[in-house]
């Protein structure tokens, strides 16, 4: 009887030990992964923070905006989970010569979102700011989700608009089922839930801009590169989780309504990969088939991201732009 109690005592004993050590690997661990987190998340403030932007108080609320440079003026319209900062790394890989009017569109950092956002207030907001600036006109460009507020601006105010870019940008294609509205906003609501997110899947994510062809061919460093650049540069979520929303139930589906692309008279430059995931190349020859003074560009390859085709691309827009 006596060998049975000590039998158990150390069952129980052990077992007890186990518990502790589990414990202490799950703290050790969510230590770990909240400082990782932590040590993104103020990479990311620093990096808005240490923007000198400026704000233009419109109709609609606030605009967030950055003017500099010489040359032609470019106006960026970015993509989704962007930001002035994003426009300032699209204008980056343009080079030198421009002058750009780099904004945060309608929900994004220090921009406000009006009580009834489209996108067609969007370009208004636009037109205003170019008014408000003494800016005569400019060309604009407008990347991904930022295209379809571009080609609005084009088409309500060609007086403003010297040439329409669209680079990777939305295109007209198949409806596609949006995700549950609550979960997105848990999701890019949160810095510490968004953040976990790409974390754990963000190498199934990036397929959205990467092929999986060009994905098997890049060493680890550049897909780190390229997870930190697609994902990591979108901290903090919170303060552009009203973008994001606005661009995934109201901007992007508003590219399959009724658009007269052909009151598009502008000189129009349409960029886009073949193999681009998300927004299919059917819809940018559909668009270059309506606007009259179109020249759409295409790679076989590249992705979303136009990858291994930056210095022609920006060849490509010198030219438009200065010709």
């Amino acid at each position: 009887m006596e060998d049975l109690y000590e039998d158990l005592y150390m069952e129980t004993k052990i077992k007890f030990f186990i518990l502790i050590a589990i414990i202490i690997i799950l703290i050790i661990t969510f230590v770990t992964t909240y400082l990782k987190y932590r040590k993104d998340l103020t990479a990311g403030y620093k990096r808005i923070n240490e923007i000198q932007s400026q704000i233009y108080q419109s109709k609609y609320g606030e605009v967030e905006y950055v003017l500099k440079g010489n040359g032609p003026t470019i106006l960026i319209s970015h993509g989704v989970t962007g930001g002035i900062d994003q426009g300032i790394w699209i204008s980056k890989s343009l080079g030198e010569g421009y002058r750009f009017l780099v904004v945060s569109r309608f929900g994004y950092l220090k921009s406000s979102m009006p009580d009834e956002p489209s996108v067609k207030l969007q370009a208004e907001a636009y037109k205003e700011l170019l008014d408000f600036l003494g800016i005569d006109s400019a060309f604009i460009m407008g990347n991904s989700a930022g295209g379809t507020s571009a080609i609005h601006f084009a088409i309500n105010y060609p007086e403003k608009c010297k040439g329409l870019i669209l680079q990777s940008s939305n295109v007209p294609g198949d409806v596609k089922t949006l995700p549950p509205k609550p979960i997105m906003k848990a999701v890019f609501g949160s810095d510490f839930l968004y953040w976990c997110t790409i974390t754990l899947f963000g190498r199934n994510m990036i397929k959205t801009f990467v092929p999986e062809s060009i994905w098997k061919r890049i060493s680890k460093p550049e897909k780190k590169n390229l997870l930190d650049n697609v994902f990591l540069s979108g901290l903090p979520i919170s303060n552009r989780t009203k973008g994001v929303l606005f661009d995934t139930y109201i901007s992007n589906p508003s590219i399959n309504e009724e658009i007269p692309y052909e009151n598009i008279k502008l000189p129009t430059l349409i960029i886009h990969a073949i193999d681009d995931p998300s927004p299919p190349i059917e819809g940018a020859r559909m668009i270059s088939g309506k606007i009259p003074n179109s020249e759409l560009v295409t790679y076989e390859t590249g992705g979303h991201l136009l990858l291994n085709h930056e210095d022609e691309i920006k060849k490509r827009i010198r030219n438009f732009i200065l010709r």
